[in-house]
């Protein structure tokens, strides 16, 4: 599934804002329906952002109860662009995200709460490099999901950061902060 930007999680975490009467799979990541996205920075000052390229994810979601909710996404690491090839060369190679090793990033829901009518809270398992860490994400409707009828658009946005460090990614490299910031617009069928 073809879906611009980064990680993982994130894409299908926003589509736990689709409601649904049970937790029976409410929806899956279509080719064009997202962008997941990942900026870096240094010093607060962004130096590398991208995306990627392809994203796949399923959905059982009960917004009603949202604890029987599950979200699971996976993305190929491999189909990262940020726009050089020098620095995709860079991202992809082995003290980044090793694609030769590790072909797939993924993110698994443990459990999503529901803030408010538009928000949720998606606590879950990042899994890069091999490495499994808790990530919180926010996620947003941007229009009221419990107003719209079946086959409505909802659009969305949903946020997270992950440590390089807690995954190993790039260790010995000084030209970015730790924290790396993953951003996700889209929309989804209700």
């Amino acid at each position: 599934m073809t879906i611009r930007s980064f990680l993982v999680p994130l894409l299908l975490l926003s589509t736990a804002l689709a409601p649904a009467v049970s937790a029976e799979p409410s929806g899956a990541l279509r080719q064009g329906s997202g962008e997941v996205s990942f900026t870096a920075r240094r010093f607060g000052v962004p130096t590398a952002s991208g995306i990627f390229d392809h994203v796949e994810g399923a959905v059982a979601l009960d917004f009603e109860h949202p604890e029987r909710s599950r979200i699971k996404v996976t993305i190929e690491t491999v189909s990262l662009h940020t726009g050089t090839a020098l620095v995709d060369g860079f991202i992809k190679g082995e003290s980044m995200l090793d694609v030769g090793h590790y072909p797939t990033a993924s993110f698994v829901s443990e459990q999503v709460s529901r803030i408010d009518g538009r928000s949720l809270v998606i606590h879950g398992r990042l899994t890069i490099r091999g490495a499994t860490q808790p990530v919180d994400v926010s996620a947003v409707a941007e229009r009221d999901p419990m107003g719209l009828r079946p086959g409505e658009r909802i659009p969305f946005r949903a946020t997270t950061a992950f440590s390089r460090n807690a995954f190993a990614i790039g260790r010995d490299v000084n030209v970015v902060d730790d924290q790396v910031d993953l951003a996700i617009r889209g929309e989804i069928l209700r």
